[in-house]
């Protein structure tokens, strides 16, 4: 995807607003703060199982580990 100067204001870009994995914690505080009572999300099966068989990621399921405990908080 290109960038062009002067296309957004400030330079901004969506980045940030897709870093969902490192900023959960801060998204689920926003859910919480705008009351909402449902969140629907996807499993990344690449985040799961890189290689699309074989070993599953430690990492990629205790992202999700975490994410479901910090719903249900």
């Amino acid at each position: 995807m290109g960038r062009w100067p002067g296309a957004v204001r400030d330079g901004h870009t969506g980045a940030v607003a897709c870093d969902h994995y490192h900023r959960f914690p801060e998204d689920v505080a926003l859910m919480r703060g705008l009351g909402l009572d449902g969140y629907r999300f996807s499993l990344a099966w690449p985040r799961i199982r890189p290689a699309g068989e074989g070993a599953v990621n430690p990492a990629g399921l205790d992202f999700y580990d975490r994410l479901v405990d910090a719903l249900l908080r």
